[in-house]
């Protein structure tokens, strides 16, 4: 049985706070890379200080190994999260386009306002009809708009 797609302003409240949240967890790692990048840098000028082959100089490219690992893996982790920030946003822009093209009520309160405001408009077209000042096919005219109100109503 397929689920009918059929968001409310609420859901979209939430994929927006789920976008923010992605995005803080983005510039964390963000700054975690440029943080790891620095010390990259730091161990390739220490080199010069060091003879090739000597245990300082394998000492310096296996720390450099291991912070290359790391930045390989905070590399994949945002790349996931650019993935899952890419169908975020399509989820929202698809949620407001819904909203945008199926306004519906939002709670028995907007409801209840159209509701009395059929019963006045039924209310001052049964005054209508009963005013036998007013011409003959207005009146019939105003009771035939009585009954699709009633319609309505039902």
């Amino acid at each position: 049985m397929e689920k009918e797609f059929n968001p409310t302003k609420k859901d979209l409240l939430m994929i927006e706070e789920l976008i923010l949240e992605i995005k803080a967890k983005k510039n964390g790692f963000i700054s975690r890379k440029m943080s790891l990048q620095n010390s990259l840098s730091q161990l390739k000028n220490k080199y010069k200080d060091v003879t090739f082959g000597s245990k300082d100089f394998k000492r310096i490219k296996n720390t450099r190994q291991n912070v290359k690992n790391h930045l390989n893996g905070i590399d994949l982790k945002i790349k996931a999260l650019n993935d899952e920030l890419i169908f975020k946003n399509k989820l929202r822009l698809e949620i407001e386009f819904y909203l945008k093209n199926n306004k519906q009520f939002e709670g028995n309160e907007d409801l209840e306002k159209i509701h009395n405001k059929i019963l006045t408009l039924k209310k001052k077209y049964s005054d209508f009809t009963k005013d036998r000042t007013r011409i003959a096919s207005l009146r019939i005219m105003a009771s035939e708009f009585i009954d699709e109100l009633e319609k309505l109503l039902a």
